[in-house]
């Protein structure tokens, strides 16, 4: 077994010594480094916010709760020295990938009150409450409950199993989510694509947030995102479109087809409907046999096929008609008017797209004047970092006005509370 949990810093108890902000960041930068010469290998981790780190272990089904009493200790001291005024307490969280991942993106006032009230932790999880040794009497246990007698699932736990919906293939992403894809004219996301952040990763990789984010390894970065795609199908009935990342320049070397061939088969194909296949790496000019190869392999599996592509005078005239349902620039680097003046050259096309049925979209998008720019220039459909960071579920059916954008973890959360609450 291998012991997985999230690992939060709560600095709650900080008696307004400083911003919290600023003592978030000290916690990240401390707490980073520590894990960093600590938590050594075969052990991961890997940043989920500036307060909060999930931890695997594979050599142990529980993790090393007086290892980490010390790095309660140390930031204790680093923090606040012997003062009496701060207390830094670390909780540690075991669930299913949901729980976890609502676990971590609980703001501080949510702590607090989870803390007092434990039926407000995340369904599905596990929580144990660990002291600095210099705070928390001596005897290096772990804070019992507060309030056992409520049945709440608040209980050091002796053994912290890992309790994931399903294996994940070694090594597995240390985060899984999506970003939302946006339609301007009526204001709601249209789907979601597929995006992770890998083990002791610095930041995440997706299709939608520019170069410093593309994979390095595409064949094993499509691989992960089919994978969290059929998780993603398989916890819910219905829903609207999840856009799966597949390698153009992968998919046209034979040595890989095979392994494309078996990899897309673990995609459930009464769900294609669902599915969309965002094509990235797409040459200016590709090769008509190439994309027909591409499309018949890809057809069986999904039921939306999409470009993306990096030049802003893509040949759109040279593809046939309905040859793929979309086409998405993605915007280049550069200052405002470099990535503007890429935008309008696409623009300039759409009368192209129009006639050959093929939607336009544009991905990489930053900034509100650029969703401004694309809702000005008819390019109906947006994503990237201005319009929705990494969420852990799909964003995909819900309204949001564009004035609101982008879609964060903190609005998603939000939104799924208010849900949850009608």
């Amino acid at each position: 077994m291998t012991a997985v949990a999230c690992l939060r810093v709560d600095v709650s108890g900080h008696g307004d010594l400083m911003p919290l902000p600023t003592l978030e960041q000290l916690v990240h930068k401390f707490a980073s480094a520590y894990l960093e010469t600590r938590w050594s290998w075969p052990r991961r981790f890997a940043p989920l916010t500036d307060v909060s780190f999930l931890l695997t272990d594979p050599r142990s089904d529980e993790l090393d709760l007086a290892e980490l009493r010390r790095l309660s200790d140390e930031l204790q001291r680093h923090l606040f020295g012997t003062a009496e005024e701060g207390e830094v307490a670390l909780l540690v969280f075991e669930g299913t990938h949901a729980a976890v991942t609502a676990f971590a993106a609980l703001d501080s006032r949510q702590v607090v009150e989870a803390l007092a009230d434990p039926s407000l932790l995340p369904a599905g999880g596990r929580l144990t409450r660990i002291l600095p040794e210099c705070r928390g009497g001596g005897d290096g246990s772990a804070e019992p409950t507060p309030d056992a007698e409520k049945g709440a699932e608040w209980r050091p736990a002796p053994s912290l199993k890992r309790q994931l919906l399903e294996p994940l293939p070694p090594p597995p992403p240390a985060w899984e989510g999506v970003q939302g894809v946006y339609f301007i004219p009526r204001g709601v996301f249209y789907g979601d694509v597929v995006m992770y952040v890998p083990q002791n990763a610095r930041t995440h990789l997706c299709v939608v947030d520019g170069a410093e984010h593309m994979p390095k390894e595409p064949s094993a970065f499509d691989a992960d995102c089919v994978r969290i795609a059929a998780r993603l199908l398989s916890e819910r009935a219905k829903g609207s479109l999840i856009f799966v990342p597949i390698s153009f320049t992968s998919l046209a070397r034979p040595s890989l087809r095979d392994a494309y061939v078996a990899l897309l088969a673990e995609l459930p194909v009464e769900r294609r409907s669902e599915l969309a296949a965002t094509i990235y790496d797409v040459p200016r000019d590709p090769a008509f046999t190439g994309l027909r190869q591409a499309r018949a392999l890809l057809e069986p599996h999904f039921g939306t096929i999409d470009l993306r592509v990096s030049d802003p005078g893509f040949e759109i005239e040279k593809l046939p008609p309905e040859s793929v349902n979309s086409v998405t620039l993605v915007l280049p680097e550069g200052d405002d008017h470099v990535r503007l003046a890429a935008l309008r050259r696409f623009a300039d096309h759409l009368v192209h797209y129009k006639q050959r049925r093929i939607w336009p979209g544009v991905t990489n998008v930053r900034r509100r004047a650029e969703v401004e720019a694309a809702a000005r220039l008819r390019v109906p459909f947006v994503t990237g970092p201005g319009v929705c960071t990494p969420v852990p579920a799909p964003v995909g059916g819900r309204s949001l006005p564009p004035e609101r954008l982008p879609m964060s973890l903190s609005g998603w959360m939000h939104v799924r509370d208010r849900s949850l609450a009608s």
